[in-house]
């Protein structure tokens, strides 16, 4: 439309003062003595800044066209993150069976990431974070493995403190702690509310709720203690590492009431929750997550 315009415009100027502003109708034989140099002059003028608009008016449609394909990109991974669920919740909510499932969590990363449910406990819908069932895999680490987790989704497993980090901080989790010792007796201990903080403040255990449970309160000395490991003394000791001495890494004081981190097998400095048993370590632990109401309702208030 902008070219059509200014062609006819153009049209206009280049007969319209030829004809008219020169003063007459133009005859083979006679000579004009008119300043149509000036006519002229107005002509290229004009040329040249129809080129320059029409330069210009190229530049805006490519702009236009890179906004085009980048909003169209954006709509795409929007599309693909709505597309996998954020939580073991939405993960296993058709076929309500434990196991390994993709969730994507914006506070961590666009990109998915494998996880494992458990819809054994308590109607499911909770996202394992640590267990712990035989030897094979050595949880005596440096804090860069605490940082982004290891061990094998299905067995030995710790899902790394980055993660829990951004899980617990994007919406409100509680906790669920299932234990076992080797004579066969099970325990648990659940909390309303569980948030582990970032690791520019040492990845705390800033908030624990209330308890509920069998296994007894082993976690709450911890609130407020940043995670130790090996390679970051944390702890409020001023005599050792608890990480070295204990061998493991946690939350850890001066040491520990609870250490779920520690050694598997060993009889005292091993897997440890005091108040089962102070000086006995514990055949399996499990700790998962779960969305509390509060947070669900978030969400779906956050959805419309």
């Amino acid at each position: 439309m902008l070219r059509c315009i200014l062609f006819l415009l153009l049209h206009y100027i280049l007969w319209f003062p030829i004809k008219n502003v020169c003063g007459e109708t133009l005859d083979s034989s006679t000579i004009y003595d008119y300043n149509c140099d000036v006519q002229i002059d107005v002509v290229k003028t004009f040329i040249q800044k129809l080129e320059a608009v029409e330069k210009r008016e190229d530049d805006i449609l490519a702009q236009i066209s890179l906004i085009k394909t980048k909003l169209q990109s954006v709509e795409e991974q929007l599309s693909v993150r709505k597309s996998v669920p954020s939580s073991c919740l939405e993960a296993a909510a058709e076929s309500f069976k434990s196991g390994v499932y993709n969730i994507t969590l914006e506070k961590f990363s666009g990109t998915p990431f494998a996880v494992y449910c458990n819809e054994e406990v308590d109607y499911g819908g909770w996202l394992v974070i640590q267990r712990r069932v035989s030897d094979d895999v050595d949880f005596y680490r440096d804090w860069r493995d605490y940082k982004n987790g290891f061990g094998v989704l299905n067995e030995n497993y710790w899902i790394g403190l980055e993660k829990l980090h951004a899980l617990t901080s994007s919406c409100q989790h509680e906790l669920y702690i299932e234990l076992q010792r080797y004579s066969g007796e099970s325990y648990y201990a659940r909390y309303t509310e569980f948030v582990v903080g970032s690791e520019s403040d040492g990845y705390p255990l800033k908030i624990l709720g209330t308890y509920t449970g069998t296994a007894g309160d082993s976690l709450e000395p911890h609130v407020g203690m940043k995670f130790t490991t090996r390679d970051q003394d944390n702890d409020i000791s001023s005599i050792n590492n608890c990480a070295v001495l204990y061998e493991g890494a946690w939350w850890f004081k001066t040491c520990y009431r609870s250490h779920l981190n520690g050694p598997y097998g060993q009889r005292k400095r091993g897997i440890n929750w005091n108040n089962i048993h102070q000086n006995e370590t514990l055949k399996s632990t499990q700790m998962m997550i779960r969305p509390t109401e509060k947070c669900l309702k978030r969400m779906s208030l956050k959805a419309k």
